[in-house]
Order: C-alpha cells, then sequence, then structure tokens
C-alpha cells in the first residue's frame, strides 16, 4: 500500500460549528488557503492550537504540513474532545504533532495514511478506522487515562513510550503496534523508504479516485495523479470481501505526472454481493492495495450447480460446467482404493465462466470422488473411474 491514495468521497454532514473540510483528489500544503474548501473560516489556516475555531475538521486530498528543510508543528488545543480531526486520504506531517488533554479525536478512515516526520504526543482518544495506516518516524507517546483504539489499522513507530503500546494493542484481538522496519513485511516499502528518506523519496501512485458503476456490467474506473515505476494494476474480486482473487490485469503506465484514466468491465458477476479492490504492482514486484468497493449486483441468490463429464476416462481431462459463472477455490480428488488425495488446483484451466477443465493424465487406475468448491463456498461432488 504505497500512500499516495486519493480517494473520491463526498461528506454530508451538519453541525452547529464551522467545519474545515479540505479539497478532494488534491495535493497541496496545510498552510494553502486554496487546498481548503471555501478556505478556512477564520480566513487563514491555522497551526498552533487547533482548531482555532470550534469545527471539525477533515482531510480528503494530500496535504502536507512544512517541509524536510522547514519542518512545521501540529498543535490541538485542549478540551475540544467533542470534535473529531479525520484523516480519509493522505496528510504528511514535516514536524511534531502534539494532542494536549481531551483533544479534537483522531480518526484515521479506511486507506487513510498519516505520516508523521516527528514525534507524536498524545493525551486523548485514538481512533483509528479499519485500514487506516499511522506511521511516526520519531518517538510515539501516549500519557493521560483517557485514550481507546479502535479498527484494525496498524500503528508503525520509531518507538514507543509511555501507554502508547498498550492502548493500541489493549483488547484488539492482535498486535497493531509495529517498528517502522515492519512496513516492508507488510507489503508497504515505499513508505518504510519515504519515512527513512526524511520524506524525499517519493510516494509511487498517486490515485485520484477509484469508483464502481453498476447499472449495467460492472464497471471499474480509476485515475492517477503521478505513477512512478507502475507496471500494472490487478483487479481483484472477492465474493465474502475477505478472499481476493485476481479477474484481470490493466497495464500501467511506468513513469507520469499527468492524470491517466483507467477502467475494466467485470461481466461475469458470481454472487448478489461483490467486493472489488485494485492491486498497484511496481516493475520490480512491489505493490500496494488501494481501497474495498462493495457493489450489489442484479444476480439472484440461487446455488452454482456444477456437472462433471465424462467420469469415466483413460486419460485427456475432465470438464466441468455450471448453470452460471463461477470461479473454482479448490479441486480435490479423493482415492475410493486407499490412494493418496490430491488438490487438482494447479491443473484447472477456465475455459470460459461456465466451464472449466482438469487434466487427469497422471491419476493412476482407480475410483475417486471429485469435490469441487466454488469460490463462494458451495460443494459439488461426483465420482470418478481412471480406467
Amino acid at each position: 500500500m504505497k500512500q499516495g491514495v486519493y480517494l473520491l468521497t463526498l461528506f454530508f454532514t451538519l453541525s452547529l460549528f464551522a467545519q474545515e473540510t479540505s479539497l478532494d483528489n488534491y495535493t497541496g500544503s496545510w498552510g494553502n488557503n486554496a487546498s481548503w474548501s471555501g478556505g478556512w473560516t477564520d480566513g487563514s489556516p491555522a497551526f498552533l492550537n487547533l482548531p482555532e475555531s470550534a469545527g471539525d475538521i477533515t482531510v480528503f486530498g494530500q496535504i502536507k504540513v512544512g517541509t524536510s528543510a522547514s519542518p512545521q508543528n501540529l498543535t490541538f488545543a485542549a478540551n475540544n474532545d467533542g470534535l473529531d480531526f479525520t484523516v480519509n486520504d493522505t496528510l504528511i506531517v514535516n514536524g511534531d504533532v502534539t494532542f494536549a488533554n481531551k483533544a479534537m479525536n483522531l480518526n484515521l478512515g479506511n486507506n487513510a495514511v498519516l505520516i508523521i516526520l516527528g514525534d507524536l504526543d498524545m493525551n486523548n482518544k485514538i481512533n483509528i478506522a479499519s485500514g487506516g495506516t499511522l506511521v511516526v518516524s520519531g518517538n510515539f507517546n501516549k500519557t493521560g487515562s483517557q485514550g481507546t483504539y479502535t479498527g484494525d489499522g496498524n500503528v508503525y513507530a520509531g518507538s514507543f513510550s509511555g501507554d502508547a503500546q498498550s492502548t493500541i494493542d489493549d483488547g484488539t484481538g492482535e498486535d497493531s503496534s509495529f517498528t517502522i522496519d515492519d512496513l516492508s513485511n507488510d507489503g508497504f516499502p515505499e513508505i518504510e523508504d519515504f519515512v527513512n528518506g526524511g520524506g524525499t523519496t517519493p510516494l509511487p501512485v498517486d490515485l485520484l479516485y477509484f469508483k464502481v458503476d453498476s447499472e449495467s456490467d460492472i464497471t471499474l474506473s480509476w485515475a492517477t495523479a503521478t505513477e512512478i515505476n507502475n507496471d500494472y494494476f490487478s483487479v481483484e474480486r472477492s465474493e465474502d470481501g475477505i478472499n481476493f482473487y485476481e479477474i484481470g490485469r490493466v497495464d500501467g503506465n511506468g513513469d507520469s505526472n499527468q492524470e491517466i484514466k483507467y477502467s475494466f468491465t467485470d461481466k461475469f458477476v458470481l454472487a448478489p454481493i461483490e467486493y472489488y479492490r485494485l492491486k498497484q504492482v511496481d516493475f520490480d514486484g512491489q505493490f500496494e492495495y488501494f481501497q474495498v468497493k462493495r457493489v450489489e449486483t442484479d444476480l439472484e441468490k440461487e446455488q452454482v450447480q456444477i456437472t462433471a463429464y465424462p467420469t469415466s476416462v483413460e486419460t485427456g481431462k475432465v470438464s466441468l460446467s455450471s448453470t452460471r459463472p463461477f470461479q473454482v477455490q479448490e479441486i480435490t480428488v479423493y482415492s475410493l482404493t486407499g490412494g493418496e488425495t490430491k488438490n487438482l488446483k494447479q491443473q484447472v484451466i477456465q475455459e470460459n465462466p461456465l466451464n472449466y477443465s482438469i487434466n487427469v493424465d497422471n491419476l493412476p487406475k482407480g475410483f475417486y470422488l471429485l469435490k469441487v468448491t466454488s469460490s463462494e463456498g458451495q460443494d459439488f461432488s461426483t465420482r470418478l473411474m481412471i480406467k
């Protein structure tokens, strides 16, 4: 997940307070009034004792605070715990970030990235939603009795002190706090290089938007603002939102500094609800994932009816056909004469969305039970005889 993730999001809210919202799909500076929708209500973007005007602050583009040559600190004033500071895209702070006692709540949305090239000192609640990533190049310190951590986003820091690590890991069921070096292990080598390089290494692919149109066929469209070393995009689908598999590839454009639009059409949906995500892959094999999209299709809920033929063969292949498009998750043959069990998934050839074939040349003579599991978790079994 290399991090210039720009998500096209519509944000509507009603509030008695003023609110500051950055522009969508935008790369700009925190201190530039043009980076914010309508400009800041007090006329100039604030740095110290946020918020200057009582209101939520939401980031929808890639906003940068300070530079490596001229760091700028962000300080969130005390007694504003009724307000939220939300990052829904990418915020890069060249400097320290301080949340005073009961300051604004920190929220990182799905696929949001907050990179702090300095220290983070937090005394209030912390909320990182599923998919959010917080990276602190220096020390992450957490003090005070208040403080909760929700969601399954991860936190990477040069070091932890106070209650930071125990707050993050408490009640999550698994660790969510890691060191900077763990970024590569989790598939984020570009963020690691960016942080270790003090922000001088670019974040490779900036995604302007990723959206899905389901009026007829499922059409995915996205655009990039910049690309570095971009080999291709892998379009992945899932029927349960957890187990994804590739359904197509779209070539990237290597290096680019201009907007490039892409699209992919999925004509063979499998379930009433489908999930899609993009995987961007560099020429050297490094990759990142972008936001998951949930789509309701017009496919009625029905069982996949699979048939196999012929069920008695000497050599060659066995064909599988279904009543509607499906994906094979696993194919296993169980010997009925005491032989070994084999998983034939690697020998499956998809001829079209309704038909597959399996090469059975390597199976010895005997009787077998052939079990097919679709990506929806539905099973089909039949007897097979190798003569």
